[in-house]
C-alpha cells in the first residue's frame, strides 16, 4: 500500500469511502489511519478529513451491514484524534455509531438527540 498520504489523499478518501465495498473501504481506512498515526497533523482540515474518513467508513460499515469488527480501530482512531472543535461534530457522531453497534438503543436515542439539536442550531 502506497505510504505517501497526505491532506489531499485524505481528503479524496474521506469522500470515496461511501462509494466502496466495505472490504475495499476497510483496508484503505486502515491504510489510512497508519499513515497518520505514523505523521500526525493537527491542521485542521487534515483533523476535519480524517474524522470525515471515521465518520463515512462508519456510515457505510452500518449501510452494509458489516461486523462490529469492522469497526472497533475506527472508534479507538476517532477517539485518539486531539480535542478539536473543528471536529467535535464528528466525535459525537462517533459516539453515536458506537453505541448503535455496540446495542445501546437508549444511548443511541440520546446521542441521535443531542446531535440533532446541535445540527439544528448551525
Amino acid at each position: 500500500m502506497n505510504e505517501n498520504w497526505d491532506r489531499t489523499s485524505y481528503h479524496f478518501l474521506s469522500q470515496a469511502v461511501i462509494f466502496l465495498d466495505v472490504d475495499d473501504s476497510k483496508q484503505l481506512v486502515e491504510a489510512a489511519y497508519a499513515a497518520y498515526c505514523k505523521h500526525p497533523a493537527t491542521d485542521t482540515f487534515t483533523l476535519q478529513f480524517m474524522a470525515f474518513i471515521t465518520i463515512n467508513y462508519l456510515n457505510c460499515c452500518y449501510h452494509q451491514y458489516a461486523n462490529k469488527n469492522y469497526t472497533e480501530s475506527t472508534f479507538k482512531f476517532l477517539q485518539e484524534l486531539p480535542v478539536d472543535p473543528a471536529i467535535g461534530l464528528e466525535k459525537l457522531i462517533g459516539k453515536f455509531y458506537q453505541a448503535v453497534f455496540s446495542g445501546d438503543e437508549q444511548k443511541a436515542r440520546s446521542l441521535k438527540s443531542i446531535i440533532q439539536d446541535w445540527v439544528m442550531r448551525q
